[in-house]
């Protein structure tokens, strides 16, 4: 058996079939496949159909409501989604793809239920005391970079909108957030217009998402252009009226 493939897996097989069967006589040499291969895979139109209500509107085949097309205004003007979140295709003529691959420090308070925190002490050893410093994290254990970690703690990388709404069920509960600490887009997009406006207050307080909002995990590098948008709550309805729009058929 050779030292890079078990064949308890389904796959080493495939693996063989598609990078030739030496593929599997060296670990770096097999993981760079395996890493092309869902690079492939996550590329194809299987993955990214790109079949959302948006497309076909953008294909003229439907039309929005109204609340969907004052909520894709909203987005592309009052709220300032589109300055991260962009809808521009990666390349002239291309889909939207509602991200511009940087990297951002929203604010997200920390969240009490993140699973991390339980983890043994040779997994976490910090415990409750963890901060997840993101970007700048990782910078900070690359000595080629670790000049630049400070000026990115707290940044994690845009997410694309796309699915950003999709769900096996209308009852599951998504988790959004670098930490998972948004339970609903209503709340995330409440927090993007609120976040610098409305008092802080402690994980748990009974107006906790709606009149106040705990302390960001990082407080440093937070993005400028969210947390004071100005936005009525009518408004923020009608940008996850819009974001709806984005799940795949």
């Amino acid at each position: 058996m050779a030292r890079a493939c078990s064949l308890q897996s389904e796959y080493w097989l495939l693996l063989r079939f598609v990078w030739g069967f030496a593929v599997c006589d060296d670990v770096d040499a097999a993981f760079a496949a395996i890493a092309r291969s869902i690079a492939r895979y996550e590329a194809s139109r299987e993955m990214s159909p790109f079949s959302s209500k948006f497309d076909l509107y953008l294909a003229g085949e439907v039309e929005l409501t109204d609340s969907e097309k004052r909520g894709l205004s909203l987005f592309k003007g009052e709220a300032k989604c589109d300055t991260c979140h962009a809808i521009a295709g990666a390349v002239k003529g291309g889909p939207a793809l509602f991200t511009d691959f940087t990297f951002a420090n929203i604010g997200a308070p920390r969240n009490p239920e993140n699973p991390f925190y339980d983890q043994p002490p040779a997994i976490n050893p910090l415990g409750e005391a963890y901060v997840d410093l993101g970007l700048g994290g990782f910078l900070a254990t690359r000595p080629e970079y670790a000049e630049y970690a400070a000026a990115n703690e707290g940044k994690h990388r845009v997410p694309t909108l796309r699915n950003v709404d999709r769900r096996p069920r209308p009852s599951f509960i998504k988790a959004y957030g670098h930490n998972g600490y948004f339970k609903s887009l209503e709340e995330m997009v409440h927090f993007y217009n609120t976040r610098d406006v409305l008092p802080r207050c402690a994980a748990n307080d009974p107006g906790e998402k709606v009149t106040c909002w705990p302390a960001p995990e990082v407080p440093r590098n937070l993005d400028a252009d969210v947390g004071d948008l100005g936005l009525t709550l009518a408004q923020e309805a009608d940008i996850v009226a819009f974001l709806r729009t984005l799940s795949d058929r």
